[in-house]
Protein backbone atom coordinates (compact mmCIF):
# COMPACT_ATOMS: atom_id res chain seq x y z
CA UNK A 1 0.00 0.00 0.00
CA UNK A 2 1.23 3.44 -0.77
CA UNK A 3 2.12 5.97 1.97
CA UNK A 4 -0.31 8.94 2.21
CA UNK A 5 1.37 11.95 3.17
CA UNK A 6 1.06 15.55 3.59
CA UNK A 7 3.33 18.00 2.15
CA UNK A 8 4.08 21.91 1.60
CA UNK A 9 4.20 24.20 -1.09
CA UNK A 10 7.97 24.09 -2.89
CA UNK A 11 9.38 27.42 -3.13
CA UNK A 12 10.40 27.65 -6.87
CA UNK A 13 11.15 30.26 -9.29
CA UNK A 14 10.49 29.60 -12.63
CA UNK A 15 13.17 31.10 -14.99
CA UNK A 16 11.71 33.58 -17.35
CA UNK A 17 13.64 31.89 -20.26
CA UNK A 18 10.89 28.62 -19.57
CA UNK A 19 8.15 30.74 -20.67
CA UNK A 20 7.05 29.36 -24.46
CA UNK A 21 5.17 30.84 -27.13
CA UNK A 22 1.96 28.77 -27.81
CA UNK A 23 -1.26 28.10 -30.07
CA UNK A 24 -4.94 27.21 -29.36
CA UNK A 25 -6.99 24.24 -31.38
CA UNK A 26 -10.06 23.21 -31.05
CA UNK A 27 -10.81 19.46 -31.40
CA UNK A 28 -13.88 16.90 -31.40
CA UNK A 29 -13.49 13.42 -30.23
CA UNK A 30 -16.25 10.48 -30.19
CA UNK A 31 -16.81 8.23 -27.40
CA UNK A 32 -17.29 4.27 -27.80
CA UNK A 33 -21.00 5.26 -27.81
CA UNK A 34 -21.23 7.57 -30.38
CA UNK A 35 -21.52 10.84 -27.95
CA UNK A 36 -19.21 13.69 -29.66
CA UNK A 37 -16.96 15.80 -26.96
CA UNK A 38 -15.20 19.35 -27.69
CA UNK A 39 -12.35 20.67 -26.16
CA UNK A 40 -9.19 22.91 -27.05
CA UNK A 41 -5.86 22.32 -26.89
CA UNK A 42 -3.43 24.67 -25.53
CA UNK A 43 -0.20 23.73 -27.39
CA UNK A 44 3.64 24.99 -26.93
CA UNK A 45 6.26 24.77 -29.39
CA UNK A 46 8.38 21.95 -27.50
CA UNK A 47 5.98 20.09 -25.38
CA UNK A 48 7.37 18.05 -22.06
CA UNK A 49 4.44 16.36 -21.55
CA UNK A 50 0.60 16.07 -22.34
CA UNK A 51 -1.90 16.93 -19.70
CA UNK A 52 -5.55 15.77 -19.75
CA UNK A 53 -7.66 18.62 -17.72
CA UNK A 54 -10.91 16.62 -16.09
CA UNK A 55 -13.42 19.84 -15.10
CA UNK A 56 -15.78 19.67 -11.74
CA UNK A 57 -19.21 18.86 -12.57
CA UNK A 58 -21.19 21.71 -13.86
CA UNK A 59 -18.29 24.44 -14.30
CA UNK A 60 -17.35 26.17 -17.69
CA UNK A 61 -14.06 24.95 -18.61
CA UNK A 62 -12.92 28.81 -19.44
CA UNK A 63 -12.71 28.76 -15.59
CA UNK A 64 -9.75 26.83 -15.84
CA UNK A 65 -8.02 28.48 -19.31
CA UNK A 66 -5.92 30.96 -17.26
CA UNK A 67 -4.46 28.43 -15.39
CA UNK A 68 -3.77 25.94 -18.05
CA UNK A 69 -2.49 28.94 -20.41
CA UNK A 70 -0.27 29.29 -17.88
CA UNK A 71 0.81 25.45 -17.48
CA UNK A 72 1.52 25.65 -21.31
CA UNK A 73 3.86 28.81 -21.52
CA UNK A 74 5.52 26.61 -19.05
CA UNK A 75 5.84 23.59 -21.47
CA UNK A 76 2.76 21.48 -21.09
CA UNK A 77 0.47 20.67 -23.61
CA UNK A 78 -3.32 20.69 -22.17
CA UNK A 79 -6.44 19.37 -23.72
CA UNK A 80 -9.33 20.88 -21.71
CA UNK A 81 -12.63 19.84 -22.66
CA UNK A 82 -16.01 19.51 -21.84
CA UNK A 83 -18.30 16.24 -20.20
CA UNK A 84 -21.20 14.79 -22.34
CA UNK A 85 -23.61 17.60 -21.71
CA UNK A 86 -21.75 20.31 -20.95
CA UNK A 87 -20.35 23.36 -22.38
CA UNK A 88 -23.06 23.97 -25.33
CA UNK A 89 -25.82 25.51 -25.94
CA UNK A 90 -29.11 23.46 -23.96
CA UNK A 91 -31.52 22.66 -25.62
CA UNK A 92 -34.35 19.49 -26.20
CA UNK A 93 -31.65 17.15 -26.65
CA UNK A 94 -30.31 17.80 -22.90
CA UNK A 95 -33.63 17.19 -21.67
CA UNK A 96 -34.08 14.16 -23.59
CA UNK A 97 -30.63 12.45 -23.11
CA UNK A 98 -29.84 10.03 -20.76
CA UNK A 99 -26.67 10.62 -19.52
CA UNK A 100 -25.31 9.98 -16.29
CA UNK A 101 -22.71 11.35 -13.78
CA UNK A 102 -21.20 8.15 -13.87
CA UNK A 103 -20.31 8.43 -17.99
CA UNK A 104 -18.00 11.16 -17.05
CA UNK A 105 -15.48 8.41 -15.97
CA UNK A 106 -16.38 5.50 -17.50
CA UNK A 107 -16.78 6.68 -21.08
CA UNK A 108 -15.62 10.56 -21.40
CA UNK A 109 -12.83 11.27 -20.09
CA UNK A 110 -11.30 7.13 -21.78
CA UNK A 111 -12.22 8.74 -25.10
CA UNK A 112 -9.75 11.96 -24.48
CA UNK A 113 -7.32 9.51 -23.48
CA UNK A 114 -7.32 7.72 -26.27
CA UNK A 115 -7.58 10.90 -28.48
CA UNK A 116 -4.26 12.63 -27.18
CA UNK A 117 -3.03 9.42 -26.75
CA UNK A 118 -3.37 8.52 -30.74
CA UNK A 119 -2.70 12.66 -31.63
CA UNK A 120 0.80 12.57 -29.52
CA UNK A 121 1.86 8.75 -28.52
CA UNK A 122 5.54 9.87 -27.55
CA UNK A 123 4.76 12.36 -25.44
CA UNK A 124 4.73 11.76 -21.45
CA UNK A 125 1.18 11.44 -19.92
CA UNK A 126 -0.14 12.98 -16.83
CA UNK A 127 -3.78 13.61 -15.73
CA UNK A 128 -4.99 16.69 -14.06
CA UNK A 129 -8.29 17.15 -12.31
CA UNK A 130 -10.94 19.44 -10.48
CA UNK A 131 -13.38 17.51 -7.68
CA UNK A 132 -15.31 15.19 -9.84
CA UNK A 133 -12.63 15.39 -12.25
CA UNK A 134 -10.34 13.41 -9.93
CA UNK A 135 -13.27 11.41 -8.64
CA UNK A 136 -13.83 9.45 -11.45
CA UNK A 137 -10.07 8.55 -12.76
CA UNK A 138 -10.52 4.95 -11.68
CA UNK A 139 -13.61 3.89 -13.32
CA UNK A 140 -10.86 4.34 -16.44
CA UNK A 141 -9.75 1.12 -17.98
CA UNK A 142 -6.42 2.16 -19.43
CA UNK A 143 -4.41 3.94 -17.30
CA UNK A 144 -0.92 2.45 -17.93
CA UNK A 145 1.04 5.02 -19.60
CA UNK A 146 -0.13 7.72 -16.90
CA UNK A 147 2.90 9.35 -14.99
CA UNK A 148 1.47 10.51 -12.47
CA UNK A 149 -2.08 12.56 -11.23
CA UNK A 150 -2.48 16.30 -10.08
CA UNK A 151 -6.14 16.74 -8.07
CA UNK A 152 -7.52 20.08 -6.99
CA UNK A 153 -10.42 19.43 -4.21
CA UNK A 154 -11.20 15.82 -4.91
CA UNK A 155 -13.37 14.43 -2.19
CA UNK A 156 -16.21 12.92 -1.24
CA UNK A 157 -19.37 15.60 -0.81
CA UNK A 158 -21.33 14.47 2.36
CA UNK A 159 -23.76 16.59 3.32
CA UNK A 160 -23.21 15.98 7.21
CA UNK A 161 -19.78 17.30 6.66
CA UNK A 162 -20.62 20.73 4.98
CA UNK A 163 -21.04 23.84 7.09
CA UNK A 164 -25.02 23.89 7.70
CA UNK A 165 -25.62 27.09 5.51
CA UNK A 166 -23.43 25.46 2.17
CA UNK A 167 -25.79 22.46 3.03
CA UNK A 168 -28.81 24.36 3.21
CA UNK A 169 -28.08 25.55 -0.33
CA UNK A 170 -27.12 22.09 -1.37
CA UNK A 171 -30.55 20.83 -0.15
CA UNK A 172 -32.16 23.29 -2.25
CA UNK A 173 -30.67 22.68 -5.39
CA UNK A 174 -30.74 19.20 -5.13
CA UNK A 175 -33.81 18.31 -3.54
CA UNK A 176 -36.03 21.47 -4.49
CA UNK A 177 -34.51 23.37 -7.30
CA UNK A 178 -33.67 20.37 -9.78
CA UNK A 179 -36.94 18.17 -9.51
CA UNK A 180 -38.69 21.39 -10.37
CA UNK A 181 -36.56 21.75 -13.19
CA UNK A 182 -37.04 18.45 -14.67
CA UNK A 183 -40.67 19.11 -14.13
CA UNK A 184 -40.74 22.44 -16.51
CA UNK A 185 -37.78 21.54 -18.74
CA UNK A 186 -36.64 18.16 -18.29
CA UNK A 187 -33.29 19.03 -17.69
CA UNK A 188 -31.87 21.48 -14.72
CA UNK A 189 -31.92 24.45 -16.05
CA UNK A 190 -29.36 26.11 -13.83
CA UNK A 191 -27.23 28.88 -15.74
CA UNK A 192 -29.65 31.59 -16.32
CA UNK A 193 -30.01 31.20 -11.85
CA UNK A 194 -26.20 31.39 -11.77
CA UNK A 195 -26.34 28.10 -9.84
CA UNK A 196 -23.83 26.41 -12.33
CA UNK A 197 -23.94 25.42 -15.84
CA UNK A 198 -27.55 23.16 -17.56
CA UNK A 199 -27.07 19.78 -17.08
CA UNK A 200 -28.83 16.12 -17.76
CA UNK A 201 -31.46 15.13 -14.92
CA UNK A 202 -29.41 11.82 -14.75
CA UNK A 203 -26.14 13.63 -14.07
CA UNK A 204 -27.95 15.26 -11.09
CA UNK A 205 -29.67 12.66 -9.68
CA UNK A 206 -27.05 9.87 -9.55
CA UNK A 207 -24.99 13.27 -7.91
CA UNK A 208 -27.10 13.62 -5.50
CA UNK A 209 -27.03 9.88 -4.85
CA UNK A 210 -23.84 9.58 -4.28
CA UNK A 211 -23.68 12.87 -1.81
CA UNK A 212 -26.00 11.27 0.44
CA UNK A 213 -23.38 8.89 1.40
CA UNK A 214 -19.66 9.68 3.42
CA UNK A 215 -18.15 6.63 1.21
CA UNK A 216 -19.52 8.34 -1.92
CA UNK A 217 -19.85 5.78 -4.77
CA UNK A 218 -18.04 3.59 -2.51
CA UNK A 219 -20.96 3.05 -0.47
CA UNK A 220 -21.94 -0.55 -0.85
CA UNK A 221 -25.13 0.43 -2.56
CA UNK A 222 -23.42 1.44 -5.48
CA UNK A 223 -19.86 0.01 -5.89
CA UNK A 224 -19.54 -3.05 -8.17
CA UNK A 225 -23.99 -2.26 -8.30
CA UNK A 226 -24.63 0.77 -10.24
CA UNK A 227 -20.97 1.59 -10.79
CA UNK A 228 -17.81 -0.38 -11.65
CA UNK A 229 -15.08 -1.71 -9.07
CA UNK A 230 -12.65 -0.19 -11.28
CA UNK A 231 -8.69 0.57 -10.56
CA UNK A 232 -9.02 2.91 -7.76
CA UNK A 233 -7.09 0.16 -5.05
CA UNK A 234 -4.72 -0.65 -8.18
CA UNK A 235 -3.25 2.99 -9.00
CA UNK A 236 0.21 2.13 -10.10
CA UNK A 237 1.21 6.38 -10.05
CA UNK A 238 1.72 8.96 -7.68
CA UNK A 239 -1.17 11.21 -7.09
CA UNK A 240 -1.10 14.63 -5.27
CA UNK A 241 -3.98 16.65 -4.41
CA UNK A 242 -4.33 20.20 -3.15
CA UNK A 243 -7.24 21.00 -0.92
CA UNK A 244 -7.87 24.34 0.94
CA UNK A 245 -9.29 24.73 4.69
CA UNK A 246 -12.09 26.97 4.06
CA UNK A 247 -13.62 24.32 0.99
CA UNK A 248 -17.29 23.99 1.98
CA UNK A 249 -17.03 20.77 -0.44
CA UNK A 250 -13.82 19.52 -0.42
CA UNK A 251 -13.18 20.13 3.40
CA UNK A 252 -11.00 17.73 5.61
CA UNK A 253 -13.57 15.17 6.47
CA UNK A 254 -14.82 15.13 3.03
CA UNK A 255 -10.89 14.56 1.84
CA UNK A 256 -10.45 11.71 3.78
CA UNK A 257 -13.42 9.85 3.48
CA UNK A 258 -12.69 9.92 -0.13
CA UNK A 259 -9.03 8.70 -0.08
CA UNK A 260 -9.73 6.04 2.47
CA UNK A 261 -11.02 4.23 -0.22
CA UNK A 262 -7.37 4.45 -2.96
CA UNK A 263 -4.63 2.95 -3.42
CA UNK A 264 -1.75 3.88 -5.58
CA UNK A 265 1.67 1.39 -5.56
CA UNK A 266 3.33 4.96 -5.65
CA UNK A 267 3.02 7.93 -2.65
CA UNK A 268 -0.12 9.48 -2.34
CA UNK A 269 0.21 12.96 -1.11
CA UNK A 270 -1.66 16.01 -0.21
CA UNK A 271 -0.95 19.98 0.03
CA UNK A 272 -3.23 21.91 2.61
CA UNK A 273 -3.89 25.69 1.86
CA UNK A 274 -4.92 28.32 3.59
CA UNK A 275 -6.55 31.75 2.35
CA UNK A 276 -4.24 33.77 5.37
CA UNK A 277 -0.82 32.11 3.41
CA UNK A 278 -1.91 34.04 -0.05
CA UNK A 279 -2.99 37.14 2.01
CA UNK A 280 -6.82 36.16 0.57
CA UNK A 281 -10.01 36.44 2.49
CA UNK A 282 -10.89 32.88 0.83
CA UNK A 283 -9.78 30.45 -1.32
CA UNK A 284 -12.93 27.86 -1.14
CA UNK A 285 -13.57 25.22 -3.93
CA UNK A 286 -12.37 27.18 -7.33
CA UNK A 287 -9.78 29.71 -6.03
CA UNK A 288 -6.71 27.07 -6.76
CA UNK A 289 -7.54 28.77 -10.76
CA UNK A 290 -7.97 32.68 -10.15
CA UNK A 291 -4.69 34.63 -11.80
CA UNK A 292 -3.86 35.84 -8.20
CA UNK A 293 -2.27 32.03 -6.96
CA UNK A 294 0.30 32.50 -10.02
CA UNK A 295 3.23 32.98 -8.01
CA UNK A 296 3.02 30.42 -5.63
CA UNK A 297 0.28 28.02 -6.14
CA UNK A 298 0.33 27.75 -10.12
CA UNK A 299 4.56 27.59 -9.75
CA UNK A 300 3.81 24.73 -7.03
CA UNK A 301 2.26 22.92 -9.59
CA UNK A 302 4.47 23.39 -12.43
CA UNK A 303 7.60 21.76 -10.06
CA UNK A 304 5.95 18.91 -9.60
CA UNK A 305 4.91 18.76 -13.04
CA UNK A 306 8.74 18.72 -13.56
CA UNK A 307 9.66 15.87 -11.51
CA UNK A 308 6.82 13.79 -12.60
CA UNK A 309 8.09 14.09 -16.42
Amino acid sequence: MASIVSTQMFRYDLEESESQTMKNESFETICKDGVILKGILLMPENPKAVIQFNCGTGTKKEVYLSFLTYLAENGYLCCLWDYRGSGGPSSDNLGKCDFTFSDYGIKDMPAIKSFLNQKFPNLPYVVMAHSAGGQQIGFMEELNNIKGVINFAVSSGYYPNMPLTYRIKAYFYFYVFAPISVLLTGYIKAKQFGLMEDLPKNVVYEWRDWLEKEDYFFDKKFYGKTVPIGQFKNYKFPIHTYWTADDTISNEKNTKAFWKHINSEKEISFTKLTPREFGLGKIDHFGFFKRVMKDRLWQDVVYRLNRLV
